[in-house]
């Protein structure tokens, strides 16, 4: 770990001095290390601001990004490996659950580099306010919202994925700190961020520009959706109180996001585009419309994904251009090919009782999937633009979509609305199963519902169709409402690095891995290493990763996953 910190600093000084990482042999040869951070910086709110920065632009490279999508979505039961691997064993062997502490999807370092931008910050800038006097108390308290922010959902990857992970609050500025450290356990480091973040949430920008909502619903300020705000924080909390099981909080958290969401934005954008507003109030939540004027879908799906920064996103990545999306442009449809280096498995269908999709008219399945006889590609992100023409429940076979240039410029989404809508409503769920009163249960499996409901009337373009919404009372009882819900966030999230975290949140909550196993063991067609996989998650510790076995012989305080320890890694070591 030590070696690795060394590794950050460098690229902290880099983004401090506005040089880019390449650059970094060529800075350090000028000064000595201290002498840059202590006294050639860290004087104004500018300074701050450029680190901060930086903070976010680490989150944005190649490494963070792939390890998004990997850990949260490619292990799970949407995905399987593509056409265009070109020999890339790691990302199939991982895939396949066939990996071990060596694959190269292990390796956890750059999350290490967001979080020590993020703790130089919040070290620093105190100091910077005794010397700016434009540096005021509540600019102050914002920054360090943001920094909290970052770290916070840094470590929330490295926990979700890892399990137990080293977790480091102090900056690695000079060589005096041993940073041979062992890990925090899950739950120690989840209660630690919940706190950070309760105490910092009131503190965020509500929104970094007053001009928001007097814009065009895809043409908001970048800084609303790609910087953390009040709102983006809340999203943060209410999943992590949802894999703690604190189910009232969850749901109060989500409340706020929806008040913001329906008394807040939604009046301001819809004065100010007066009757051409597309979004519609569906069961009374905001959402914007698939249709507008006319039979064609695709309109959500074009601002989501297609513009970004829509009325719908809370926190999300931003590409264009200069700075690509590392992991679209390389892991989804490919450009030689109806596949990239991942594609859909083909268990993934449409139109029948046991489907994915099981509604004929869910417009979400063309905008995730591009068929090409038995090949399911990953168009999600993909393209700039979608229509689709649902009357007859098929979508035409020509051509709908416009792809983008090179598949690079998506932004990443990583909280939007109708996630937290679903958290909310798993949230119900699971608290009517630990409800006794029928009548509070029925309140609750209600409330759920109507969540689920107005997602999947938007996906079916409803009423506009002629087809039939979801019906109450097949879903009723409380194990197939959690059913209903985990299924419509499958269709919903698809391929955005969810379903996976959703699948180990729910063998935690269940004890078991048997709900998991079934489900990623059936991916494969043909039956292939499903054995492999069965037996990998057998138990609950095969649902997080290896530490990488790099990490292991650097840092012999780090103790091995047991689901994946050999005799090398743990001979010295106990469990």
């Amino acid at each position: 770990m030590k070696d690795i910190m060394k590794k950050i600093k460098s690229y902290i000084l880099v983004a401090m001095v506005g040089l880019s990482v390449t650059s970094c042999e060529d800075f350090l040869t000028l000064m000595p290390l201290n002498e840059v951070v202590l006294e050639n910086f860290w004087t104004n709110e500018k300074d701050v601001e450029s680190v901060l920065l930086g903070a976010y632009a680490s989150l944005e490279t190649s490494d963070c990004v792939t390890r998004m999508a990997a850990w949260g979505e490619m292990r799970s039961d949407n995905i399987i490996p593509g056409t265009d691997n070109s020999g890339d064993d790691d990302l199939s062997q991982f895939i396949n659950e066939n990996f071990t502490s060596k694959n190269s999807l292990t390796t956890y370092l750059c999350f290490y580099k967001a979080i020590n931008y993020a703790n130089t910050v919040l070290h620093y800038a105190p100091e910077v306010k005794v010397k700016d006097p434009n540096f005021h108390g509540s600019e102050l308290a914002a920054v360090e919202a943001e920094a909290i922010a970052i770290r916070s959902l840094c470590y929330w990857y490295l926990i979700r994925a890892f399990g137990d992970v080293p977790y480091v609050t102090e900056p690695s500025i000079d060589d005096t700190k041993d940073f041979f450290i062992g890990q925090t356990k899950f739950d120690d480091i989840l209660e630690s961020l919940i706190s950070d973040l309760e105490n910092y949430k009131k503190a965020a920008q509500g929104h970094f520009s007053s001009n928001w909502q007097k814009k065009q619903i895809s043409a908001r300020d970048q800084e609303n959706t790609s910087r953390f705000t009040r709102t983006a924080i809340e999203a943060l909390l209410a999943d992590m109180y949802l894999w703690k099981g604190d189910w009232k909080n969850c749901i109060d958290h989500c409340k706020y996001i929806d008040s913001i969401k329906l008394v807040v934005e939604y009046p301001a954008i819809k004065a100010a585009q007066g009757l051409d507003c597309t979004i519609d109030l569906i069961n009374g939540y905001p959402l914007i419309a698939e249709t507008v004027g006319s039979d064609v879908c695709g309109n959500a799906y074009n601002e989501i994904f297609g513009d970004g920064k829509s009325f719908e996103t809370i926190f999300e990545l931003p590409f264009d251009r200069n700075s690509s999306n590392p992991f679209v442009s390389s892991y989804y449809n490919g450009q030689n090919s109806t596949t990239g280096r991942l594609k859909a498995t083909s268990r993934i269908n449409r139109g029948s009782s046991d489907a994915v999709f099981d509604n004929n008219y869910d417009i979400r399945y063309y905008q995730n999937i591009l068929e090409s006889g038995s090949d399911k590609g990953i168009v999600k992100y993909v393209y700039q633009s979608v229509k689709y023409n649902m009357k007859d429940g098929t979508a035409p076979s020509s051509s709908v979509g416009t792809r983008r240039q090179n598949n690079s410029e998506p932004n990443w989404i990583v909280y939007r609305y109708t996630d937290i809508m679903l958290m909310e409503a798993e949230a119900y769920v699971m608290w009517a199963k630990q409800t006794a009163d029928a009548d509070s249960v029925n309140s609750m499996l209600k409330k759920a519902f109507d969540l689920v409901d107005a997602v999947n009337k938007r996906a079916i373009c409803y009423p506009r169709y002629a087809s039939t919404p979801l019906d109450y009372n097949k879903y009723n009882t409380v194990n197939d409402m959690e059913e209903l819900v985990l299924a419509e966030r499958r269709r919903e999230l698809m391929f955005e690095g969810k379903r996976w975290f959703d699948l180990v949140r729910k063998a935690l909550r269940d004890g078991n891995a048997d709900y998991v196993s079934q489900k990623v063991a059936g991916k494969n067609p043909n039956g292939s290493n499903s054995s492999v996989i069965t037996n990998k998650l057998k138990n609950l510790k095969g649902l997080f990763l290896p530490i990488n076995y790099d990490e292991i012989k650097i840092n012999d305080k780090l103790i091995q996953n047991s689901a994946y320890s050999t005799e090398r890694e743990q001979s010295h070591k106990a469990q």
